[in-house]
């Protein structure tokens, strides 16, 4: 199955309003700008759920979160991704905030910004490209820092999915832990 089509039914059942569903959106999702796209570039094994399926997805509370999981939120009407590259964490070791990179996270372009950036002043093309979830930051790998951890809706960890608590997965975790713990000194020496 192409990554389009997966793509297509991931957006149709996660990040389409209801109106949307007559949007032609395969051209964009062929363009691989999406977060999914993203996410599954850093863990092809990222699965593409349907719409129930979405909380089984949740394999790891929010306050296990580590270095390498995908944090979901939800936005507006839209379930977005993201990759997690930093945990920060209080002085008891609970995450406070995350930092993130992501693609096609953002505002609807306005008209300007989509003929500036598409070369299109077709009107009906930008309405068209809005249907489709397209954000000024589409096809763009962006990074937010210390994103708070209230705004995560669920994680999703590799770790978790692959391991079913193997030993081999306790390691992977533990390294994962120990990467945190390491930059966290890091951190406190440039202080």
């Amino acid at each position: 199955m192409k990554s389009s089509i997966l793509i297509f039914l991931f957006l149709m059942t996660f990040g389409v309003r209801t109106s949307h569903a007559a949007c032609n959106c395969e051209d964009w999702m062929d363009r691989g700008g999406y977060c999914v796209d993203y996410v599954k570039s850093r863990i092809p094994s990222f699965p593409v759920p349907m719409r129930d399926d979405m909380p089984d997805l949740k394999n790891a509370e929010v306050t296990e979160i580590t270095e390498g999981d995908v944090a979901i939120f939800t936005i507006k009407s839209y379930w977005h991704v993201a990759y997690v590259e930093r945990v920060h964490r209080n002085t008891q070791g609970e995450p406070i905030s995350i930092d993130v990179s992501e693609m096609n996270f953002g505002d609807e372009p306005t008209f300007q910004e989509f003929r500036s950036k598409w070369r299109s002043a077709n009107r009906e093309e930008w309405n068209r490209a809005r249907c489709c979830g397209i954000t000024d930051n589409y096809d763009e790998i962006t990074t937010r820092k210390n994103v708070d951890i209230a705004t995560v809706r669920q994680i999703w960890s590799p770790d978790d999915a692959a391991r079913e608590y193997t030993a081999r997965g306790r390691l992977k975790a533990l390294m994962g832990r120990v990467k945190e713990v390491i930059n966290r000194f890091y951190d406190l020496a440039d202080i």
